[in-house]
């Protein structure tokens, strides 16, 4: 489950930005994620619980956010 609420926004902007379809709103925040924030930034994700799900469910953990700073190149060591 993802309770991050600039995923939310971005698919309630891609949605608006399509006319109400889904699949076309889906495609472009999975877009920004994996060929964006996952290739071009270090992309961390904030898991969490709640306690409303963490007794009932085998497994409470959501993402509750994300930080996506820019990848820093390290040099040889040697």
């Amino acid at each position: 489950m993802i309770e991050d609420w600039e995923i939310g926004q971005l698919y309630w902007n891609c949605l608006a930005k399509y006319e109400g379809d889904e699949a076309k709103a889906v495609a472009d925040v999975r877009k920004k994620y994996f060929d964006d924030f996952a290739k071009t930034k270090d992309l961390h994700l904030f898991l969490g619980t709640s306690q409303v799900h963490h007794f009932p469910s085998r497994n409470p953990f959501m993402i509750i956010g994300t930080f996506h700073p820019q990848k820093e190149l390290m040099g040889s060591l040697f």
